[in-house]
């Protein structure tokens, strides 16, 4: 089985080739795809994000406050 022959296709009367097939890539592990939503998440979310950074910086430094 060789390699498939491009078809061309009429279309107002000038020629167009098909576009180019995707590639195919292995599918991404489990792990990197659960990492990509939580930061698609993360980053759709950024306002309730920046909030949480914050209370958590602040919550550090009122801790380290008390520190000698």
């Amino acid at each position: 089985m060789g390699v498939p022959q491009a078809i061309v296709v009429r279309k107002g009367g000038q020629h167009f080739a098909p576009p180019s097939a995707p590639r195919d890539h292995e599918p991404p592990s489990v792990v990197a795809q659960h990492l990509r939503e939580a930061l698609a998440v993360a980053l759709g979310l950024w306002p309730l994000t920046g909030v949480v950074l914050l209370a958590v910086g602040l919550l550090f430094m009122a801790g380290m406050n008390g520190s000698p």
